[in-house]
């Protein structure tokens, strides 16, 4: 038992900073993603069409937000990507 308790030991992870997810693009990818969430319920609950178009195109701006933050596009940051633009940060 204690030289199966060794070897895992030796085999655990180096001390690297720790990704947690709470980036800038995550959060509005999430927050995003709830609102298209609640389209449909908005869609059929509102009274009148302005409230339904507004509420479109908050959603469609929070997307445009969500997607316009770096890196661009629909990926979200990963300490362990293959492609350079898209590995976090850490400084």
């Amino acid at each position: 038992l204690l030289l199966l308790l060794r070897t895992q030991t030796r085999r655990m992870a180096g001390k690297q900073p720790y990704y947690s997810g709470h980036d800038a693009k995550s959060i509005l990818l999430n927050l995003a993603s709830t609102l298209l969430f609640f389209l449909p319920f908005v869609l059929y609950f509102a009274n009148n069409d302005t409230q339904r178009q507004l509420y479109g195109g908050i959603v469609i701006l929070g997307f445009l937000v969500a997607l316009g933050m770096p890196p661009m596009g629909w990926k979200r940051p990963h300490p362990y990507s293959d492609q350079e633009h898209n590995r976090l940060k850490t400084n």
